[in-house]
């Protein structure tokens, strides 16, 4: 652990977010890119002296470098503040503070401190871009004094909003970025962090709606809250993203709930219609790969998508199969989207670009006692990942009922305790198994394509219960070796509807009363047809294939 600080601390203090990296487009696979546009942050000029006032027009002056608010109310800041911090004590009341064109820097504490009330509103105001500077001597640990404000917004004891049109900078040197104790909520505005820690943390809950763009490069995770327990009103440990565009570079995970997570588009109260656009890269696939001695943390940041910083989508075109080699992954968590309970995923665009497992959940034991349940759930959005290790991991089950997942390289693509696919489209490139599950594997409609490296002991589908299929139609391909195969259970495998293609080695104990069509087409690398009926189904060789290419449906078929 001493080893990972050290190595944060110096990337962090050379990283300079903005640069770009070169992306690799060797692979046969289709190039496939991230998918945020460019925001241009401005270089902080803000120059002139600093006030704050309410908005009944009373002038506030600072006692020994603090600014305090104790009551509730609508306060306006602007300026520059060097060395001083605003502190606010109001218990059981709403305060709201608006950043109309302010750069805040404290080396000794926390620039925004808010020890006590009941809403927090940080309204960053249009037309403005606003600087918090935290630039205390490094602590990267998880204080458990809560009077220690461990970012450079800080809320003991109340819920955090942000909101607005304009633009916020967040700069931690010395732990998080922004930390609400209780619930934060960001909505609408432009936010940029560097942190040492976390970018986001809300220990309770954590919900991004409307149209903000968040850009976040994190020593730690992207975005987190750490309560499992449930509290007087909800359970706790909840990341909601019902809208905005959402960047995060993260050396750990990019999203890490301690209970759940759920993306889904939205609607608000005036008929707006929002979808978030998620890019995440951890680890080494992150900003921490580049460094640069042009660093300043006061100067130009750009947000987008990409590996280097927030420049541009990432882009990746797959590794190919390498061996095995893609399951080299961080020694510390670098995943993705990770979460204990429950990941649901139902709306929006997702491109991961993972150090480790690309979505994952733990069946790890809860603050309230019991195991967490480590469900996936995907029935709609656009699900791009690329992998270190596996595609999406669930711990439980993973239901795939809808949506388009595109597993672009990984270790083994898909792996849980049960895997249910009902609809959407699946496609999954991955060095060892494609999809692997140790009690069962469900199909019963929607498309599954599978491709594993023609080299090694790699199974297309494997299961070490059973397999059953009535429906959907499923392309998979196997080594060439019958030392695995396309498609493998080591309990039962039974088949009564849908198509199934299998290229290589046919499967030796598949029950099935459906038309079996062996041909020694649709082996060789390069597209192919398959045609039942009326149906005709396209799929793509990366490489060429031992065996034959066997079809199993309700009818005989045709390959080409």
């Amino acid at each position: 652990m001493k080893k990972k600080i050290l190595f944060i601390i110096l990337l962090l203090m050379f990283i300079f977010v903005g640069c770009s990296t070169d992306t690799d487009t060797s692979s046969e696979k289709d190039d496939v890119s991230g998918n945020t546009n460019d925001v241009n942050i401005k270089e902080d000029e803000v120059s002139t002296g600093f006030s704050l006032v309410d908005d009944k027009g009373n002038t506030y002056t600072a006692n020994n470098n603090v600014y305090v608010i104790n009551s509730g109310g609508v306060y306006i800041a602007s300026g520059k503040l060097e060395e001083y911090q605003i502190y606010v004590n109001a218990s059981n009341e709403d305060v709201e503070l608006d950043l109309e064109g302010v750069s805040i820097t404290n080396s000794s504490v926390a620039p925004i401190f808010v020890n006590d009330c009941d809403t927090f509103e940080l309204k960053v105001k249009k037309d403005t871009t606003n600087y918090i500077y935290d630039t205390r001597s490094t602590d990267y640990s998880e204080s458990s004094d809560d009077t220690i404000a461990t970012a450079a917004i800080y809320v003991r004891n109340g819920n955090l909003k942000i909101t607005g049109k304009g633009t916020l900078s967040v700069t931690s040197n010395y732990n998080n970025g922004i930390h609400g104790k209780d619930n934060v909520t960001i909505k609408n505005c432009t936010i940029l962090i560097k942190a040492m820690n976390n970018g986001i943390k809300g220990n309770d809950k954590v919900t991004i709606e409307g149209d903000p763009t968040i850009g976040i490069v994190a020593g730690n995770n992207g975005i987190r809250t750490s309560n499992s327990d449930e509290g007087s009103q909800a359970q706790h440990g909840y990341i909601y993203i019902y809208g905005g565009t959402i960047t995060i570079n993260s050396y750990g995970d990019g999203i890490d709930a301690a209970y759940a997570v759920v993306i889904n588009s939205s609607t608000d109260s005036e008929g707006n219609n929002y979808s978030p656009i998620i890019d995440i890269y951890t680890n080494k696939y992150s900003s921490y790969t580049k460094v640069s001695s042009e660093a300043s943390d006061t100067g130009l940041i750009e947000l987008g998508g990409g590996p280097g910083g927030f420049s541009g989508g990432g882009g990746f075109s797959g590794g190919g199969f390498s061996g095995g080699s893609s399951a080299e992954k961080a020694d510390d968590s670098a995943k993705g989207i990770k979460a204990n309970e429950s990941i649901d995923i139902l709306g929006g665009k997702i491109f991961i670009y993972s150090y480790d497992d690309g979505i994952h959940t733990n069946n790890d034991t809860l603050d309230t006692g019991t195991k967490a349940n480590a469900n996936i759930n995907i029935s709609g959005g656009d699900i791009t990942i690329k992998a270190s290790d596996d595609g999406i991991h669930a711990d439980g089950t993973l239901n795939i009922k809808g949506g388009t997942i595109l597993i672009n390289e990984s270790h083994e693509g898909i792996e849980a305790k049960i895997i249910n696919i009902s609809d959407g489209e699946t496609t999954v490139y991955g060095d060892d198994d494609g999809v692997n599950a140790s009690n069962q594997i469900n199909i019963s409609g929607g498309k599954l394509d599978v491709t594993v490296s023609p080299n090694g002991d790699t199974d297309g589908i494997d299961s070490n219960g059973t397999i059953t299929i009535s429906g959907g139609t499923i392309i998979t391909r196997g080594p060439n070796s019958e030392m695995a195969a396309p498609i493998d259970a080591d309990g039962t495998m039974k088949m009564t509807g849908g198509i199934l293609i299998v290229i290589g080695y046919a499967p030796r104990s598949l029950q099935t009363s459906l038309t079996k069509t062996t041909s020694s087409n649709g082996l060789s690398s390069g597209s192919h047809t398959v045609t039942i009926g009326s149906n005709v189904i396209s799929f793509t060789n990366l490489s060429t294939y031992s065996g034959s290419c066997t079809v199993y449906a309700s009818g005989s078929a045709t390959v080409k």
